[in-house]
């Protein structure tokens, strides 16, 4: 847009609008996150349009897993803080990633970080090992607002500021935290009103292409490179790269648990004709006597919801699919060979 958004709107209307959301943090207003919201809304308008748009290829991620470990979505509004969405983002503390993990925190979390893979900046690992991370601040600190605190400043140092204050409220903690920690709660508070009001400020969403908004993903133990790929696929080594930030050098190293690999829809039938159907599947009954289908993986759906729906035990999902893990990934595709008696639905 050719004009900045107006923002004559007044504290009080800020007010209520942010005690209507639905917020995992208890919201206590002061003039610092009506500046933050401004700088959200007016003064940065143009970077929330990209925010905004680039939603759109990472909350179905962060949503799957925040249902999968049953965690507020109101979350998913964490990585506009930390990265502004951004896979490519670099703290000038090392701190990399939509999640912005450091080399500690994402060693501590199984995260690969080295010369050809940094995990910090794959969408699917880094965003499972920040739910995890948020799910293990959660047990211990029980209150939302603490977490997002242990989460920007580290356990100990919040630990002395609780010591400090002698409370475990975060509006008293606050003031006994680093500067950044102390800004940090309502700079989440403020990314969730411009996810809730952008629209009334006139901010237009400035989306990816389709390409990179409709995908699938799959995972490979094979060596690949992206231009092997995009020879196969029909899809761009570009689109292949920004969809895939994880790998430094344009290459899947191999790896016997797998990695990931996101792929346009359009491009993903021709590699899985390539690929997965080289891939040996493990005889059954159900093998043997089911009829062979594709089920896409859809937010929070688990092993034991998806052998629900088609009436198969987990441990043949698991062996249809080569899966050695206990979580499924959004938008995976599964090969099912559920029995064509069952009456089910996809």
């Amino acid at each position: 847009m050719s004009t900045p958004p107006n923002f004559n709107i007044s504290e009080a209307s800020i007010l209520q609008r942010l005690q209507s959301m639905n917020s995992p943090v208890t919201i206590e207003y002061d003039p610092s996150i009506r500046e933050m919201i401004k700088d959200y809304v007016l003064l940065g308008h143009k970077e929330s349009q990209r925010i905004l748009g680039r939603s759109a290829l990472y909350f179905p991620i962060f949503e799957h897993y925040l249902k999968v470990y049953r965690l507020p979505e109101q979350l998913k509004f964490l990585p506009i803080v930390e990265s502004r969405l951004s896979p490519d983002a670099l703290s000038s503390a090392g701190a990399a990633g939509l999640w912005q993990f450091t080399q500690g925190t994402a060693q501590q979390f199984h995260l690969v970080v080295n010369d050809q893979i940094d995990e910090r900046r794959d969408p699917i690992r880094a965003t499972e090992a920040a739910v995890q991370y948020l799910a293990d601040l959660y047990g211990k600190y029980r209150d939302w607002a603490l977490v997002l605190a242990a989460y920007n400043c580290g356990p100990a140092r919040l630990n002395q500021a609780i010591r400090m204050a002698g409370e475990k409220d975060y509006w008293k903690v606050r003031a006994y935290l680093p500067k950044e920690s102390q800004e940090y709660v309502p700079r989440f508070i403020a990314a969730s009103y411009l996810m809730h009001y952008y629209h009334d400020h006139e901010l237009i969403p400035v989306y990816p292409s389709h390409e990179l908004q409709l995908t699938r993903t799959v995972k490979v133990n094979d060596s690949m490179n992206f231009q092997e790929i995009a020879s196969i696929t029909g899809v761009s080594a570009e689109v292949i790269t920004h969809l895939n930030p994880g790998y430094r050098r344009g290459i899947i190293p191999a790896s016997t648990n797998g990695h990931y690999l996101i792929l346009p829809e359009a491009g993903i039938a021709a590699f899985r004709k390539m690929y997965h159907n080289a891939q040996p599947v493990a005889v059954s009954s159900n093998t043997l006597n089911g009829m062979k289908r594709t089920h896409i993986v859809k937010v929070g759906e688990t092993l034991e919801s998806v052998a629900s729906i088609f009436k198969c035990n987990v441990a043949e999902l698991k062996s249809w699919n080569n899966i050695t893990g206990e979580h499924l990934y959004f938008r995976q595709e599964l090969v099912i060979y559920a029995s064509a008696q069952n009456n089910w639905k996809s």
